[in-house]
């Protein structure tokens, strides 16, 4: 069984969301990491969920519609 290196981003997507999650509930409750650390976070996860999104869509979801 052969998978295309873009099938993996699909797991990224999930982790992406993952770490989009957790920052907003940390950010939202104050937590302990700093407000800097959890911006960066929050942008590291918010541009990965749309590298990961776009590669997924044109590479799985674009296909089924055809």
């Amino acid at each position: 069984m052969s998978f295309s290196p873009a099938f993996f981003d699909i797991f990224g997507i999930a982790t992406f969301s993952f770490i989009i999650i957790v920052t907003a509930y940390a950010l939202s409750t104050k937590k302990r990491l700093s407000r800097k650390t959890l911006f960066i976070l929050l942008i590291i996860g918010i541009l990965g969920l749309i590298v990961d999104f776009t590669i997924v869509y044109s590479n799985f979801l674009k296909n089924l519609w055809n």
